[in-house]
């Protein structure tokens, strides 16, 4: 059934009445988690766990957790509407995908780590809807049996990639090792050229947050009128603040000024590493994802609309 007849089907209204608070209830289960995982799952490998993360609540659910929770409806709701009847196996798992990246993203963000055991999770979710998918015959989400393998090659290759020019650049890692895990795993959802479309997505989504970041901190920057002597200082503060921005480690604006106020003491150091040497790029693969899957009928015209024009 098309999405926009499923939508106005009494069957449709009730599914898109009921990923609301199937929405909610996901997204507060999802803040639970992240507040009760192991702390070691938020460190690096043989780092101990700082004392914000053994004590304390890391993430909250008010504010941020409605807005949150409506993205997730939302998802869940053009979700429904790809794959609806006669496809409750898609919905279901792939639902348990978007809950999944709702993870991955919220620990990126928070801590610049991609815990191993939501990665695991996302490739074992993937692997079942794509093995559902062929043997099944439906060929939805792959064309062939080697759509998979072929996806997770080449996001796990591409991420490598990435790592590797930073390497030659920065001379440290351009892209942190849970990102090429997690296009790994992701790239067996995606398939072939599906991963290719994915990370076509990823790009364009941070370019577009990247460029909105440093737009709102040059508005905000600008509104302040230097004070008699401090010109050069409030410049190099608002240069430093939209560097760390570009950068997509999730700072805030007030977290970005505190950086600004400490590169002063620190210039040797941070001319050494350089600033964008690390791109939190985890949370753009995974909204990627995301995208794909509750888009994926428009994202198949537009790559097919592409295509047509050679």
């Amino acid at each position: 059934m098309q999405p926009f007849s499923y939508l106005i089907s009494p069957v449709g209204m009730i599914w898109v009445i009921l990923c609301l608070p199937l929405g909610f209830a996901l997204t507060a289960v999802g803040y639970h988690i992240i507040n009760r995982i192991p702390a070691k799952w938020l460190c690096d490998y043989n780092e101990t766990p700082s004392e914000d993360l053994l004590t304390g609540k890391r993430v909250r659910y008010l504010p941020s957790g409605i807005a949150v929770s409506l993205l997730m409806t939302a998802c869940l709701v053009l979700c429904r509407l790809q794959f609806n009847k006669g496809y409750d196996i898609y919905f279901c798992v792939l639902s348990l995908i978007l809950f999944d990246c709702l993870l991955i993203a919220i620990a990126d963000i928070k801590y610049q780590i991609i815990p191993d055991q939501f990665t695991i999770l996302l490739g074992i979710l993937a692997i079942v809807i794509s093995v559902y998918d062929i043997v099944r015959g439906y060929n939805i989400l792959h064309s062939a049996w080697w759509s998979p393998l072929a996806g997770a090659g080449i996001g796990a290759g591409t991420m490598l990639l990435v790592d590797f020019i930073g390497m030659l650049i920065y001379k440290r890692d351009g892209m942190g090792f849970g990102d090429v895990k997690l296009f790994l795993a992701g790239g067996i959802l995606t398939g072939f050229p599906g991963t290719v479309t994915a990370f076509i997505i990823a790009i364009v989504t941070a370019t577009v947050f990247f460029v909105a970041i440093i737009i709102i901190s040059k508005i905000i920057h600008g509104g302040h009128s230097a004070e008699p002597g401090n010109e050069n200082e409030d410049i190099d503060k608002e240069q430093t603040s939209s560097e760390v921005l570009s950068s997509g480690e999730g700072v805030s604006l007030t977290e970005a000024d505190d950086i600004g106020e400490e590169s002063a003491a620190d210039e040797d150091e941070d001319e050494s590493i350089g600033f964008g040497s690390y791109l939190a790029f985890g949370p753009y693969l995974v909204a990627a994802f995301a995208l794909y899957v509750v888009l994926f009928d428009l994202v198949k015209f537009l790559v097919q609309l592409y295509m047509n024009l050679f």
